[in-house]
């Protein structure tokens, strides 16, 4: 019994003992320095969109075919494509869907380009021709498109991130 005691009693000690965190000093194994150095252009907070790299790509204006309960409504005919739509967000709300009509390639490529980078908008959900809807995606977008006929983009507010929503943007499509 006192052999068992003595073998227990260092163990029960050991293990109700609490130990003291002690502090450390985290550092980021990058320098600030090196960090700046090494940045691209595309990470800076004010993209610039250079329209120069887009000549060959239609520009649609920023009027909307139909404006309903804060949804901009715009139809484009998918022979047009590849198109470059300016659009802007006044309210924290609103959504861009672009309807694309007579879509008859096998893959669609998409992406947002916000004259602010913090805004805070992607591709909502995607509407194929067969009738699904997909998404969230981000900023880009790159599908499978299974049958020819009309595609949705709906384009609003990411609700998992945090930004503004106000503000212009251009919707690029290939």
């Amino acid at each position: 019994m006192k052999k068992s005691a003595l073998i227990l009693l260092p163990l029960i000690v050991f293990s109700c003992k609490k130990a003291v965190p002690m502090s450390e000093k985290k550092t980021d194994s990058v320098i600030v320095s090196e960090q700046s150095a090494n940045t691209l252009p595309s990470d800076s907070q004010d993209l610039k969109i250079n329209h120069d790299s887009l000549k060959t790509i239609q520009k649609i204006d920023s009027d909307a075919d139909e404006i309903k309960n804060g949804q901009i409504i715009k139809v484009v005919d998918g022979e047009k494509l590849p198109l470059l739509i300016d659009e802007k967000f006044t309210d924290k709300n609103q959504k861009l869907v672009l309807k694309i009509r007579n879509y008859k390639k096998s893959s669609l490529k998409a992406s947002i380009l916000p004259q602010n980078n913090k805004m805070n908008i992607r591709f909502n959900q995607i509407k194929t021709p067969d009738g699904k809807f997909d998404g969230p995606f981000g900023r880009e977008l790159s599908y499978e498109i299974p049958k020819n006929g009309e595609v949705w983009l709906i384009i609003g507010k990411n609700l998992m991130a945090e930004g503004e929503i106000a503000g212009d943007f251009s919707v690029r499509i290939e």
